[in-house]
């Protein structure tokens, strides 16, 4: 064998060695090779045998026989089981190399079409999972014609004797790798046949994975559990995510039940804590005599007064009414919230305070809150406003009324931009002359560098999400020149808005 070790060919990276048959069986087993080149007379256990054995679990390996016996019967056996050839001793290493590169393109012909194969399995399997999120009138005969054709490839009709739906929620403002999910199949797909257990997924929108598990023996909450529990390994790439499942279900017609459930699940699951595991029977409503909104006047009338003491035992009692909350509709919290918010930035203008001119319009603070992805998270933002305005309270030094009221009408109007000195002074009821002057006096910059300056730190908080396109914030703050956009941030920042975006991913 030293000399057929020596070969040089390109396709081999590998060469093993056994002494015998049982030896080479073993080794087959072990390291799973392509291709193997074996005596046809060997002892413990000949070469045709061997390789009967070896197909059991090795199908595609590619065999090349050897020997040093004209014997037709061997050669027959060897033409059966799709030998590439079958090389008389003594060996011609000419013919040898020659064998070797044919088996060498069979086995990476083998390759390409198992390739193929596994890619339209998959594409058939994502397509079931997805088909199996509709209701039944809705799917019509898919779901049928794909399971069959699923079942039949593991040769049983009654995979799906117990099955159930697991939703996976990731952040969407997390941009996860594009293989993701091959990745997480790759990882928890073996653990998963440890436990004789079949699944499906698929990618529902951006952020949200189906996977349909099922197996012919019962499931139960225990087995959900510590399957969802194996996931978590897997799922280090992600920062925050949810798991829920569905009920238990018989049968493949009842698959959307235990769907329906998972996503009434997703809802509450906003509820809790990041990385979470949510079960049906584990998401409970808190009973309380009061309900969320019943907060709402209690702070803003704290909030009028600034009183820092109510403000903090009102949010904490708000916070604490919430978590965990089997009850609560996400959509309802987030518009009372938004009421919540939206008070305390019109009591800052009111005010006239500091930050006031900074204070975001209301549909960046829906935009804001909407992308919330927990109720923790939605809190935070609430207390993060009450905190800002109870500093601006305390650090109050009163603006001149005019250059409140300029700043105010930029705050509304820097998007537009035919926005001129002309009209932001007639909203003061000043002459265009006087604006600036007193602008200027006040302030220390021109109107116009005020202007700029606040467009440009727009800009930068646009800048700071991904999903926005550099031409889109262009016109979202007032140019509707993107190249004159560019050069102006350059200016303000030093860098291209490419290059700060580059900065910020860092």
């Amino acid at each position: 064998m030293s000399s057929i070790e020596h070969l040089s060919l390109d396709g081999i990276d590998e060469i093993f060695t056994a002494e015998d048959g049982m030896d080479g069986l073993r080794k087959a087993r072990s390291h799973r090779p392509e291709i193997i080149l074996s005596d046809v007379r060997m002892p413990h256990l000949n070469g045709i045998d061997m390789l009967n054995r070896i197909r059991e679990t090795l199908p595609d390996t590619v065999f090349i026989f050897m020997s040093g016996y004209s014997d037709k019967e061997y050669l027959k056996a060897a033409i059966r089981l799709r030998a590439v050839n079958y090389i008389e001793k003594p060996l011609d290493m000419e013919e040898m190399k020659k064998t070797l590169q044919e088996a060498i393109r069979q086995a990476e012909q083998i390759i390409r079409n198992r390739y193929a194969e596994t890619v339209q399995e998959d594409l058939s399997a994502s397509r079931l999972a997805l088909c199996l999120t509709l209701p039944t009138h809705a799917s019509g005969r898919a779901v049928d014609d794909l399971s069959e054709k699923y079942c039949s490839r593991y040769g049983s009709v009654n995979l799906f004797r117990s099955a159930a739906t697991v939703l996976l929620h990731t952040d969407e403002r997390e941009e996860l790798h594009p293989d993701f999910l091959d990745s997480l199949k790759a990882g928890f797909y073996p653990v998963m046949r440890q436990m004789r257990m079949h699944t499906i997924a698929a990618e529902k929108r951006t952020g949200l994975f189906v996977f349909h598990f099922f197996r012919k023996a019962e499931f139960t909450e225990s087995t959900i559990k510590l399957l969802m529990e194996s996931m978590i390994p897997f799922l280090q790439p992600v920062r925050s995510w949810y798991l829920c499942c569905g009920d238990i279900v018989s049968g493949i017609k009842n698959l959307y039940d235990s769907y329906s459930t998972a996503v009434i699940l997703l809802q509450h699951s906003f509820f809790y804590t990041p990385c979470s595991i949510l079960v049906s029977p584990d998401v409970k409503g808190k009973r309380n005599n009061i309900s969320p909104s019943d907060f709402s006047l209690q702070i803003q009338d704290a909030v009028r007064n600034a009183d820092e003491a109510s403000l903090a035992k009102l949010s904490a009692s708000l916070n604490e009414l919430c978590a965990e909350n089997g009850e609560l509709l996400p959509r309802a919290i987030q518009s009372l919230y938004f009421q919540l918010i939206t008070f305390i930035l019109d009591e800052s203008r009111r005010r006239q305070l500091q930050g006031s001119e900074r204070n975001r319009a209301a549909e960046e603070v829906y935009e804001e809150i909407s992308s919330c992805f927990s109720y923790q998270e939605l809190h935070e933002c609430l207390n993060r406003y009450i905190r800002q305005f109870l500093e601006e309270v305390n650090s109050h030094v009163p603006e001149n009324s005019s250059v409140f009221l300029i700043k105010s009408y930029i705050r509304q109007h820097y998007a537009d931009p035919m926005l001129s000195t002309k009209e932001i002074s007639e909203y003061a009821s000043l002459s265009a002359s006087y604006a600036c002057t007193v602008f200027k006096n006040e302030t220390g910059q021109t109107l116009n560098q005020y202007l700029t300056e606040f467009r440009m730190e727009k800009a930068k908080a646009l800048l700071d999400d991904p999903r926005n396109s550099i031409s889109e914030i262009s016109s979202r703050v007032g140019y509707n020149d993107s190249n004159y956009f560019g050069k102006a941030f350059r200016k303000f920042t030093g860098k291209s808005p490419s290059e700060y975006r580059e900065d910020l991913l860092k």
